[in-house]
């Protein structure tokens, strides 16, 4: 009975210990920030993030973003992510899909950011209608395979029952600061490029969009905020406040556009260097006016509202084209309310 008695005890002091020490552990957290890595795309896909940072939304929710790595795409993210080293991303969606799928990186969808937000450019003196892509004297750019520019070529020349094989080899890759160069100097006829570089092709003299994301899959959703497993286990109340502040951002986007594009377009301003370093891009001019992100943003729907159907559309499309070997229930990526 004693010997009992005292195991009782021992449990009931080892309880008591850890609560206190988990409670200990949350005052701290609630007392210092919650710390985070974050890594970013250099476009107005990430507004959401650099309005927030703009605005110190991060800072009023407690959390603190240590270190910040921005990458010149979605690609450059994913990359950065199978490494490690990283917590919280804003990145396009069929990149974390490719990332998941195909690297086994173990990372979480915890909400949306937009929606849309990817174009066509042309030459407009060459190139007038869709069908001009499979002209053997014409070049398009493109970015890597498993960016979601590749996909949107891909998706198009499915919807519009182009020559797959002759606009593929037409086809010819390269980063998006790339490709701006590489259309402005003639080199190539057409790019498939994120916002905000489509809406900077578009402004260059003779260049059009000839087609955005939104007319070959209406409402597909662009990017998306990740988390890795690993933050998401040791942290979910810092997971919950960047829902908020995601939230938040976005809400306040929509209330004053003019204010946001102040904002990311100061933000892009200031990281420029560091995507012409990463691309090897030097000679690049990526410098942006608020009026052009202003116009940039209109080409896509900021909201963080996500969906398990709208993966898994993507997820079922990718597996179709063969980005993904296998394809896999949404719910194994998603960490969604």
């Amino acid at each position: 009975m004693k010997k009992k008695f005292f195991v009782s005890v021992l449990i009931g002091c080892f309880l008591l210990l850890t609560v206190g020490c988990g409670q200990k552990q949350t005052e701290t957290e609630n007392q210092e920030g919650i710390n985070m890595n974050a890594a970013v795309e250099y476009t107005d896909h990430a507004a959401a993030f650099y309005f927030a940072q703009g605005k110190n939304l991060f800072q009023e929710n407690n959390l603190n973003i240590n270190d910040i790595k921005v990458y010149a795409s979605g690609v450059g993210v994913a990359a950065a992510f199978t490494k490690g080293g990283f917590d919280v991303s804003y990145m396009c969606l069929v990149p974390a899909i490719y990332t998941y799928a195909n690297g086994g990186v173990p990372i979480k969808i915890i909400a949306g950011t937009h929606k849309n937000g990817y174009g066509l450019v042309v030459n407009s003196e060459k190139i007038k209608e869709l069908r001009d892509l499979e002209r053997s004297d014409i070049k398009i750019a493109n970015g890597p395979k498993g960016t979601t520019t590749d996909f949107i070529q891909m998706l198009l020349i499915e919807k519009e029952n182009l020559d797959s094989g002759q606009v593929l080899a037409n086809t010819v890759r390269m980063n998006a600061a790339k490709q701006l160069m590489a259309l402005r100097n003639g080199i190539v006829d057409a790019v498939f490029v994120p916002e905000h570089f489509a809406a900077m092709a578009a402004s260059f003299t003779g260049m059009t969009m000839l087609a955005s994301s939104n007319d070959i899959w209406p409402d597909m959703q662009g990017s998306v905020l990740v988390v890795s497993g690993d933050f998401l286990t040791k942290h979910p109340d810092g997971v919950e406040k960047l829902k908020e502040t995601n939230q938040k951002s976005i809400d306040m986007m929509n209330e004053d556009p003019q204010e946001a594009a102040i904002i990311v377009a100061q933000n892009l301003n200031i990281n420029q260097g560091m995507v012409k370093e990463e691309t090897q891009s030097l000679q690049a001019n990526l410098e942006v006016t608020p009026e052009l992100v202003a116009k940039s943003m209109t080409n896509l729907r900021s909201t963080p509202d996500i969906t398990l159907q709208d993966v898994q559309a993507v997820i079922d499309k990718m597996y179709a084209l063969g980005y993904i070997t296998k394809p896999f229930d949404a719910a194994e990526i998603m960490a969604v309310n």
